[in-house]
């Protein structure tokens, strides 16, 4: 993350990374990619889902990143893009982090285009065609706040982009402004989405899910408490209003069968698969073992939390992450949204508030008996609030949540060896967005 690295890395990405320069924007729609039926419009929008599979997104290296950049997993492999993320030195020209940050704005370009084009679609009902935008709302929603939360100010792409350099050539916006956008892209998919909940499928349940999170973190960056009520708020409507309900088993949920506690998550199969289960079994076991959980993190279980040996495993002398255990076809599901983070979400909110301590004590006992545990007793808003950032990183180790929780708490400077300085809390802009994109509001992340 040393400044004095930018050159090197600059000469070092135009000789061995033309490919990435030399790829249509990702940003354009490709002409072959028209809307003109219903079924073109469904086609486009799985078209969407379909790139939270990238191995750049929930495929592998942003679910990944969240977890080897804190304490959760170190770097075992031989790929150097995941050495400088666990090691907190990642410099601007990481292939990882240019994948991350290409990906998410695929994904982003693929909702752009439905949005633009199904209002001329005239097979369509009026309410065939809000609820068809309203996915798109929601995915794009999902993935400005992917980037705003690791990269900070990022461009907003609100219409579907050519390659014209005028309209490939825009600013970072500030994170309120994203935020702001964020907002209004799911309040509109909230008034229009499906209210069933669906594997695989965005719908009311998760919009409100969404809603929660990005409140929680954008109170964070502002400290306004109302962002605290509405992320409670939010929280309490998907708890209630879903028939949802904490599975009574915790490694039930990593069995790849559909359950009572997903909200959302990206849905794999042996056609359309990820290599997670690769990269984290050991190669004893047929994977490549890039990266492992920390001893560190297997000791914070208490030996009866069911979570750990439904997480964590041993081969020989060395530890291994199992949610992901579909080594052969790839098939395992993961989660972006699942109902445990609800009831952390609302207790979370509740204890910074200091008030309500008895429902906030009552939402962590729901995870920590679920767990096996014995409930919490405290009924002081700190000692509350501390468990609930010790319950989220045991309950979703390997989902990608610790990173950006040690983030916005505050806390990543005083648990993570190696972040000394707040810009590293912060990603770097990609070497290549930098080096094509030429807008004077584009530029690099202290740091870096």
């Amino acid at each position: 993350m040393k400044k004095t690295g930018v050159l090197f890395s600059l000469l070092a990405f135009m000789f061995s990374a033309c490919d990435v320069l030399d790829v249509e924007p990702y940003h354009s729609i490709p002409e072959d990619e028209a809307i003109t039926s219903r079924a073109d419009v469904r086609s486009a929008i799985n078209g969407t889902y379909a790139s939270l599979q990238s191995a750049g997104y929930y495929g592998r290296n942003y679910l990944v990143a969240g977890d080897l950049t804190a304490d959760n997993l170190t770097w075992t492999g031989t790929t150097a893009g995941y050495n400088q993320m666990d090691n907190n030195s990642i410099l601007a020209d990481n292939v990882i982090v240019e994948g991350m940050w290409s990906s998410i704005y695929r994904m982003i370009s693929r909702a752009n285009n439905v949005i633009a084009q199904i209002p001329a679609i005239e097979e369509l009902t009026e309410e065939e065609a809000g609820a068809f935008m309203a996915e798109a709302y929601f995915l794009r929603a999902l993935g400005h706040f992917d980037l705003v939360r690791m990269f900070g100010p990022v461009p907003i792409r609100e219409t579907p982009a050519t390659p014209v350099d005028e309209e490939l050539n825009v600013p970072r916006e500030p994170m309120e402004k994203v935020y702001g956008q964020i907002f209004d892209d799911l309040e509109y998919a909230k008034g229009h989405i499906r209210q069933e909940v669906t594997r695989g499928l965005a719908s009311k349940a998760a919009v409100l899910a969404l809603q929660a999170r990005a409140n929680l973190y954008f109170h964070s960056i502002t400290g306004e408490d109302n962002l605290l009520d509405d992320a409670a708020e939010a929280a309490t409507r998907v708890i209630e209003e879903f028939g949802l309900a904490l599975e009574p088993s915790f490694a039930t949920l990593f069995n790849d069968t559909p359950n009572s506690e997903s909200i959302f998550e990206v849905d794999f199969s042996e056609q359309d698969r990820n290599r997670l289960a690769e990269y984290f079994f050991p190669t004893a076991l047929s994977g490549r073992r890039e990266f492992s959980p920390t001893e560190k993190l297997y000791d914070l279980y208490h030996e009866n939390d069911e979570r750990r040996d439904a997480s964590i495993a041993l081969e020989a002398d060395d530890l291994y992450g199992i949610k992901y255990s579909d080594i052969e076809t790839g098939a395992d599901n993961v989660y972006v949204l699942r109902l445990a983070e609800m009831y952390l979400i609302r207790a979370e909110a509740l204890a910074l508030q200091g008030q309500e301590t008895g429902l906030a004590r009552d939402d962590l006992n729901a995870v920590l008996v679920r767990a096996g545990l014995d409930p919490a007793d405290t009924t002081d808003p700190a000692a509350l609030l501390d468990l609930v950032h010790e319950t989220r990183q045991l309950e979703f180790a390997f989902e990608g949540h610790r990173w950006f929780d040690l983030v916005r708490s505050g806390r990543a400077l005083d648990e993570l060896e190696g972040v000394n300085e707040e810009c590293q809390t912060l990603f770097p802009i990609p070497l290549g967005e930098l080096l094509t994109n030429f807008h004077e509001g584009m530029y690099q992340n202290d740091c870096y």
